[in-house]
């Protein structure tokens, strides 16, 4: 099998000072925007609270462009990708490449190369799941939004808060954090069919679950079967290559020993495979009679020539640490990964 295989396992460790006015029982900023932006937010007026400034404040507060689409936004718009969350953004624009390996530009600067294998080029856009940064300069994981707070897009250049990474811009992937004292869950499941006949579909899940009085367990799973529409010719060709799957899931523990603490582990697995890439040719060099010696090939609609098999297989494992101490005014959050 002639394919490529990527495994990233990021471990490293960055510590932040912010300063934030204190609130009801030292509750940090992301805790005040999970509570007015979840389903049973708080605030009936449709205000999205955003903590991209490290303050828990409106969008209209931000001294610069930035969109937010929320967990109601995301589902309203059946949106599994980055690239269904760009058709409502301003200023966003994906290139897909196939599953894995979406390519992410903020005002046509880009988030990495097109030539994934070839090193030696910094990333642009900077994207991170909630305070962990996942891009890197050969790929952006592609992760699903299965149990997102919202996807916030911050336009460029974001290098005071974010790094020289996110000179065009940043996204932040906010996940739905553990509740204490709360159990809920929610499964999802869909079924398609595309005009190829293949068929796709997805089956996730997560559930919220108390320990105690001061913990809390989020487990979140999906599995999803993307359904190809090319077809290719060729020594390597058949039906449908360009069909795949991902599999992944979350595991986030909460603790709070005492209320100016907190203290939430966890630990993220994507695995991404992908049979060939969303590619259609109206010319191939190898399936050309004036350059090879083969018998002359016609490529329909949704069609390739393929040589050797272009299979993708992408895993992610992402294991960070995110401790929060509030200090009256002043709030110390640390965060390794």
């Amino acid at each position: 099998m002639h394919g490529r295989s990527l495994t990233a396992i990021l471990l490293f460790g960055v510590s932040t000072l912010a300063l934030a006015a204190p609130a009801a029982a030292q509750t940090t900023p992301e805790e005040t925007a999970q509570a007015i932006n979840g389903p049973d937010g708080e605030d009936d007026f449709g205000t999205i609270i955003v903590t991209a400034t490290k303050r828990a404040s409106t969008i209209q507060d931000v001294p610069f462009s930035i969109n937010a689409q929320t967990q109601e936004d995301i589902q309203r718009a059946n949106a599994s990708t980055i690239e269904d969350i760009s058709r409502n953004v301003a200023g966003l624009t994906v290139q897909n490449l196939g599953p894995g390996q979406s390519q992410v530009s903020v005002r046509g600067v880009s988030a990495g190369q097109i030539v994934r294998d070839q090193p030696g080029v910094k990333e642009q856009v900077g994207v991170y799941l909630d305070e962990s940064v996942i891009s890197l300069s050969l790929f952006t994981p592609d992760f699903d939004l299965f149990d997102l707070n919202r996807v916030e897009t911050l336009r460029g250049p974001q290098g005071t808060l974010f790094g020289s990474g996110s000179v065009g811009g940043t996204i932040r992937y906010i996940t739905n954090q553990p509740k204490l004292g709360r159990t809920e869950g929610v499964i999802e499941a869909n079924i398609n069919t595309v005009e190829e006949s293949d068929v796709g579909g997805h089956l996730k899940g997560a559930i919220n679950v108390p320990l105690g009085p001061n913990a809390a367990l989020r487990v979140v799973g999906y599995a999803q079967k993307f359904a190809g529409f090319i077809d290719a010719q060729g020594p390597a060709g058949g039906k449908n290559v360009n069909d795949g799957s991902r599999v992944g899931g979350r595991v986030a523990l909460l603790w709070e020993p005492t209320d100016n603490i907190s203290l939430t582990p966890r630990v993220t697995y994507q695995r991404v495979r992908a049979n060939g890439f969303n590619r259609e040719e109206v010319f191939n060099l190898y399936a050309n009679p004036l350059t090879t010696t083969r018998t002359p090939v016609t490529l329909d609609e949704r069609e390739q020539f393929l040589l050797l098999e272009e299979r993708f297989n992408d895993r992610t494992l992402l294991a960070d640490f995110t401790a929060t101490v509030g200090l009256g005014a002043v709030e110390l959050t640390s965060i390794s990964s």
